[in-house]
């Protein structure tokens, strides 16, 4: 499955869309994304991962990538992630440093 990420804003929330499967050959282009949204005042990062088949380990570190880029204040929102992907940021213990929802509110 291919792999695709676009980034966008509305006010101060800056949205990730992910698709297809994450791993160590795509990571970096997730990266870039939060490196792009980082560079705006945001309150808050939403990750919608509804394409993501997979995240592997390389996912997770470009989350806690994340975490430290954002402002204390930001927060991050992982939208309707594949129980599978909800399961691997549970086990890396960032299910304390993220919201996980199944939509945005």
């Amino acid at each position: 499955m291919s792999f695709e990420a676009y980034l966008g804003f509305t006010g101060r929330t800056g949205t990730v869309f992910l698709t297809g499967e994450l791993d160590a050959d795509t990571a970096p282009v997730f990266r870039s994304l939060v490196e792009q949204a980082a560079q705006r005042p945001l309150d808050r990062l939403v990750l919608d991962l509804t394409g993501l088949s997979t995240m592997s380990s390389a996912g997770v570190r470009v989350l806690a990538f994340a975490q430290q880029k954002l402002p204390p204040s930001a927060v991050i929102i992982v939208v309707g992630a594949r129980p599978e992907v909800v399961e691997i940021i549970r086990l890396a213990g960032f299910d304390q440093a993220v919201t996980i929802a199944e939509r945005v509110s």
